[in-house]
């Protein structure tokens, strides 16, 4: 692993953990969350929580993003390190679906998953701007990922992680920020606005691969009403998060059918209840999560 000396003062233990097993991907989804979380994530826990840091544009610009679009691992290369959403808190998690849903593979349901709550950077540099990452593993194959932000501008000085909905597709934003975060993505992507969920139809929890893959053109995660923190700043999310007891609904997550969705912005209003996100366990805060816990992007194909 990489910089263990700078992390020894919120890691004392920081020791190196060693790659995935190679035999890691062959193993069932129960397995998979196991080891990450016991042996990754709850061994790498934080004693004391970093600071967040700002983002960084000049490494994000030198970041490998062909990686992050082709990578099956779960874990990144050894080398990797988070120009942006850099810390964050960890969370087992089950995707419950609701009945008779018409989507395929890990929307029909998946019980062994992680989800990943982080901020773009530092809130006093660019605002408060929550993120999301989900992972649910699948038997003797690649996991299904994807991200969900709220905006590419965030929520200003509102430090309620939970005050707004997130989705794998946001609005082009007209700011200098977003501008230039945006045209370093497009070198790997004609749409850096957006994630496709094409993977998460194809196959379900067990490795049984669909004939014919049926997802969401877009998801939207509604966050549980009775989650309600602090507006106010400064207070640091990740406290917050750490309050959140094993077995809340996070997450209502809402989808738009192919046929349903436009290019218009009228899409949540048409979108429909396809299940909802349920905590396993604690938030926990790691430097396995924060560095080498690795969540593909799916390129987006306008068909």
């Amino acid at each position: 692993m990489q910089h263990l000396e700078e992390i020894q003062k919120f890691w004392p233990n920081a020791q190196d953990l060693g790659s995935l097993p190679d035999d890691y991907q062959s193993w069932k989804a129960a397995q998979k969350q196991d080891f990450l979380w016991n042996s990754r994530i709850l061994k790498s826990k934080y004693d004391e929580l970093p600071p967040l840091r700002k983002i960084d544009i000049v490494g994000l610009f030198f970041t490998a993003l062909k990686t992050k679009m082709d990578r099956q691992l779960d874990e990144a290369p050894s080398n990797w390190k988070k120009a942006i959403h850099a810390h964050g808190s960890v969370v087992k998690i089950k995707f419950v679906p609701t009945n008779n849903t018409p989507f395929s593979g890990l929307f029909k349901g998946a019980d062994y998953g992680v989800l990943r709550l982080s901020l773009t950077g530092e809130p006093s540099d660019r605002g408060f701007a929550p993120g999301l990452a989900l992972k649910l593993f699948v038997d003797g194959n690649p996991s299904g990922n994807f991200s969900a932000l709220v905006s590419l501008v965030g929520q200003d000085k509102n430090y309620n992680f939970f005050a707004n909905e997130l989705s794998n597709i946001v609005p082009v934003a007209k700011s200098l920020g977003p501008i230039v975060t945006n045209l370093i993505f497009t070198r790997v992507t004609r749409y850096p606005t957006k994630l496709y969920l094409e993977d998460l139809g194809e196959i379900d929890q067990h490795g049984q691969k669909e004939s014919t893959a049926y997802y969401p053109a877009q998801v939207f995660l509604v966050p549980n009403p009775n989650i309600k923190f602090a507006e106010s700043p400064p207070h640091d999310f990740r406290n917050d998060l750490a309050t959140i007891p094993t077995g809340t609904s996070l997450y209502t997550v809402y989808g738009i059918s192919p046929e349903d969705a436009t290019e218009e912005n009228n899409n949540r209003q048409k979108a429909k209840v396809i299940g909802h996100i349920e905590t396993t366990s604690e938030f926990v805060s790691s430097f396995y999560g924060d560095s080498q816990l690795f969540f593909r992007h799916q390129r987006f194909r306008n068909r």
